[in-house]
């Protein structure tokens, strides 16, 4: 309420000459439920507006980039503080340097996990926005194995949904985006299938499988591809159904460049 009651009044008292906020860890435990709406305010309702945001809470700085309030190459972390040395400043790179800097250094066990953690965090934001349903676990707890197999099951449904429409309106173009679509996430699927064993192996064991840096690109490339169909190349966003509630009527991306059809 704090901050929405500064962004109004800032907005009543300067109109188009808002243009720079600073936002010092303005999110707290208590609004875990609307992290991702706030970033979608600030995007949609201030456009010119530059904001320096600060936090603690890396869940919320990944929103963030999910969201499209801000790049990764807007992000820096800093670390490791102490008197001698000041903060250690790292400019913030995309998961897949992060992973691929890890392969090149021969920790394949610390690429493995990352790419396990990033599954888990990209298979909740897609459950939520395509509305997939992983079984429920009372301590939600929820992991790659219960969120991924929810959504291929649930983008698989939806491409037979969007498959009917276009048939029923006997629409040429939207059967052959369907199809296109249909054949890219089939090929992606085959790939992700003979490849996941061995990211499982890699993360839950202690004796580490023995992986060359190529093989394990390979597995990387397999999950690329996989997320590469769910996301738009144009405004970068995970695709998403409409209405939120009740009977889907579309699944589209930010920009509406990603548009099917359901109804």
């Amino acid at each position: 309420m704090g901050v929405c009651l500064y962004l109004a009044l800032m907005k009543q008292q300067l109109g188009n000459r808002f243009r720079l906020a600073v936002l010092d860890d303005v999110v707290m435990s208590v609004d875990r439920a609307h992290r991702k709406e706030f970033c979608r305010l600030l995007k949609t309702r201030f456009p010119e507006t530059q904001f320096i945001i600060t936090t603690h809470d890396k869940v919320w700085a990944k929103q963030m980039q999910t969201e499209g309030l801000v790049e990764s190459t807007g992000c820096v972390a800093f670390h490791s503080w102490s008197v001698q040395t000041g903060p250690i400043v790292e400019q913030a790179v995309g998961i897949w340097d992060d992973i691929e800097s890890a392969v090149a250094k021969g920790d394949t066990d610390v690429a493995a996990a990352r790419l396990r953690r990033h599954m888990e965090y990209v298979a909740g934001e897609l459950a939520d926005r395509l509305g997939a349903k992983p079984r429920f676990r009372g301590d939600f707890s929820y992991d790659l194995g219960d969120l991924l197999p929810a959504v291929i099951g649930r983008y698989g449904k939806l491409l037979k949904l969007a498959a009917n429409a276009a048939n029923r309106w006997r629409n040429e173009d939207a059967k052959a985006r369907v199809e296109a679509l249909k054949t890219a996430w089939t090929e992606a699927l085959a790939a992700r299938g003979s490849e996941e064993c061995v990211v499982n192996r890699a993360v839950h064991y202690n004796e580490w499988a023995d992986f060359t840096a190529a093989e394990f690109r390979e597995v990387v490339g397999a999950f690329k591809s996989l997320l590469a169909v769910l996301r738009c190349s144009s405004c970068e966003s995970w695709l998403r159904v409409t209405p939120r509630k009740g009977h889907p009527e579309s699944v589209r991306c930010r920009c509406a460049s990603m548009m099917l059809n359901l109804g």
